[in-house]
């Protein structure tokens, strides 16, 4: 099986965007700042304090969602009741989202993953808003990023088949969310899937500080 990349494309109305639309707005550039608190901890993005034994707390969950609170108190030296304190200040501070198993689909169905690369008709923050809304409310979409450049979003949809994907395509283009034009990539092997980026990775093993960019 020949595993290039194929290409499936379409468009909503094809029109010569310098003539039909005003320029998209730039979309502010992401910082990432290291400072330290009154209290000697690590910042990250300036948003929440943490020490040595957060990030080792955090960096244990990630990979062993399922340890015990006993066995995660044990590993970072602290007592269970310390350590079950410090992990439902994470939770209230947003650095613990959630827990969840990371299903295998593949063992209990057939599926394609497809990315689409979609540019919008015009670029006014309600177009924005009103497609964001629209495809947040897709379960087919699992992954959807705003970029700057050439196009406006880059979209993974999981479906059963090509012929799922398409409906769901015709789908997003009859609810007159804005598309102009989209170009499908149909996925023929995943070569590398991470949920996210470590922790670990982001911590400087030496001094244990958060690495900033």
């Amino acid at each position: 099986m020949n595993h290039r990349k194929q290409g499936l494309s379409g468009s909503a109305q094809m029109t010569d965007r310098r003539d039909a639309a005003p320029s998209k707005p730039q979309r502010p550039a992401i910082r990432h700042v290291r400072r330290r608190t009154s209290a000697g901890r690590q910042a990250l993005d300036g948003r929440i304090a943490l020490d040595r034994i957060d990030l080792q707390i955090l960096a244990i969950l990630q990979r062993e969602g399922r340890i015990s609170k006993a066995e995660l108190a044990g590993r970072v030296g602290l007592s269970p009741s310390t350590c079950h304190e410090r992990m439902r200040r994470l939770q209230k501070q947003k650095a613990i989202l959630s827990y969840h198993a990371n299903v295998n689909l593949r063992a209990i169905a057939h599926t394609q993953t497809f990315f689409v690369e979609i540019t919008l008709k015009t670029h006014r923050a309600y177009d924005f808003r009103r497609f964001e809304s629209f495809v947040a409310k897709v379960p087919e979409i699992v992954e959807c990023h705003a970029l700057g450049g050439g196009i406006d979003y880059l979209v993974k949809v999981v479906a059963r088949d090509v012929d799922a994907y398409q409906l769901l395509v015709d789908h997003l283009l009859e609810a007159e969310i804005g598309i102009e034009r989209y170009f499908t990539y149909v996925v023929t092997k995943g070569v590398k899937s991470l949920l996210q980026l470590s922790v670990e990775s982001l911590i400087d093993q030496d001094s244990l500080e958060v690495r900033s960019s």
